[in-house]
């Protein structure tokens, strides 16, 4: 008997990507291949690549030139590069970079898997065009996945693409325009992950304010959030990337009232000054931003606000981040992302006047990380002597401490709780008592109720 061909999968990039990458897994168990968790150990490895800003895409270039050294050192057959920087660059990578054996755009990758076994078998030669992947992506096919992430949360992806046309940005370039699944679709899926024993769902797209756009020509992720949080066994559910000016009455309503969708909203606003926001096209300026942040305060009381920033852009004067940073002491957002500006290529900000040095850019991120340092310690410390509902995450490689989360903390980009060993199971969720409060990390004891 024949042993079955081994992949191992590297996933770069974005909740969104990781996605990707899971259905790709779930291709290869389904046409039997083994799913391994070490390149090393494997026959075919594929790199899921971002493309997103320069650091992403030299990691991205960086890790197939890694794993590439296998097949010289190891029993490596060979390297398959997917995802954006390959949907953008592909023609590119496979002229620059010999040691790729194939290259697959963005799709629903059911291609992979024959293409895995032509390497290993040594029926196929080395690419010479870009392989398109196999079929287009369809409305399930995001529900056949091999989850890579903990027993305890999965990301629930309800769209693809996006219709803005931010000056800064690549992905309607990669992904295409918004194109929203639908809604009994996406009901199915989470019934699927909640079968699977999944608590949170982490919802996620491009746009996700604009779920419904292109079907109903109306917004309808206020009614698709609860629809989700209804399915018997999810006990959370986490909005990321709302567009600011999107964020209407309905979708504040639902924030607030339905219990399990977690007071959290990750809305990405990446500057504060109007002239900033008019060369970023991103359709407000500061009043209306301020506003829509303010409100929702008011409305959806003890919300938390993750956003992030993009300092150096373009023209960025020392005024327009004096606001910028201003603005960050002042309104206190309990989770901060900052990015110094990349230049992409493709992009209308790519050829603007007034290019900020990047070491300027760099200066001034690390400005608006230490004041928001300031505003995080604060934030943590409310929570010491306070019981916390925790969901367990797993344990800690290096502590062997348990990992978890509370409402206010996204899985991967936000801050941690650890608890003592022993203190649960990835997907149970436990009462724990906060006794520390450190900049990036919350440490408690179980409560044991009555």
């Amino acid at each position: 008997m024949n042993e079955a061909i081994r992949v191992a999968m590297v996933s770069l990039g974005c909740a969104r990507n990781l996605v990707d990458s899971e259905v790709l897994l779930g291709h290869a168990v389904e046409e039997g291949l083994q799913v391994v968790r070490d390149p090393e150990d494997a026959d075919v490895v594929v790199v899921n690549t971002c493309g997103f800003i320069d650091s992403a895409k030299q990691e991205s270039i960086d890790t197939i030139l890694s794993v590439a050294r296998l097949k010289k050192e190891g029993n490596l057959k060979g390297v398959i590069a997917v995802g954006c920087l390959a949907q953008r660059y592909g023609e590119e990578l496979k002229q620059s970079i010999p040691e790729l054996d194939a290259v697959f755009g963005i799709s629903d990758y059911s291609g992979v898997p024959a293409v895995v076994r032509k390497i290993v078998n040594g029926t196929t030669r080395r690419f010479v065009a870009t392989v398109d992947g196999g079929k287009p992506k369809s409305a399930r096919t995001d529900q056949k996945r091999m989850l890579l992430t903990p027993k305890s949360f999965a990301y629930l992806r309800i769209s693809e693409g996006c219709d803005h046309k931010c000056t800064f940005c690549a992905i309607p370039s990669m992904r295409g325009r918004n194109r929203s699944k639908p809604m009994d679709v996406l009901v199915e899926e989470a019934q699927i992950l909640s079968a699977a024993g999944v608590k949170e769902l982490v919802v996620v797209a491009e746009d996700s304010t604009a779920y419904g756009l292109d079907f109903a020509r109306k917004r309808l992720l206020h009614e698709l959030l609860a629809k989700v949080a209804d399915t018997e066994g999810i006990e959370w559910v986490r909005l990321m990337y709302a567009y600011p000016h999107t964020v209407g009455n309905d979708l504040t309503t639902v924030l607030r009232e339905h219990p399990k969708i977690v007071k959290y909203l990750d809305i990405p606003v990446q500057h504060i000054s109007s002239p900033m926001l008019r060369a970023m096209k991103r359709g407000v300026d500061k009043d209306q931003v301020a506003g829509i942040l303010w409100r929702l305060r008011e409305e959806v009381p003890g919300i938390v606000v993750r956003s992030t920033f993009i300092t150096g852009f373009p023209g960025e004067t020392e005024k327009d981040f004096a606001e910028l940073l201003q603005f960050v002491e002042e309104y206190r957002f309990e989770r901060l992302g900052v990015f110094a500006y990349s230049r992409e290529d493709g992009t209308p900000a790519h050829d603007l006047a007034d290019q900020v040095p990047s070491e300027v850019a760099e200066e001034r991120r690390m400005a608006i990380m230490k004041a928001q340092k300031k505003v995080m310690a604060r934030f943590q410390k409310q929570f010491v002597g306070k019981t916390l509902r925790v969901l367990v995450d797993g344990t800690d490689a290096a502590t062997k401490l348990v990992v978890g989360r509370t409402f206010a903390d996204a899985p991967e980009v936000d801050c941690r709780v650890f608890l003592p060993t022993g203190s649960g199971q990835p997907g149970e969720f436990v009462d724990a008592r906060i006794t520390e409060a450190h900049d990036y990390e919350l440490r408690g004891e179980c409560v044991v109720r009555a």
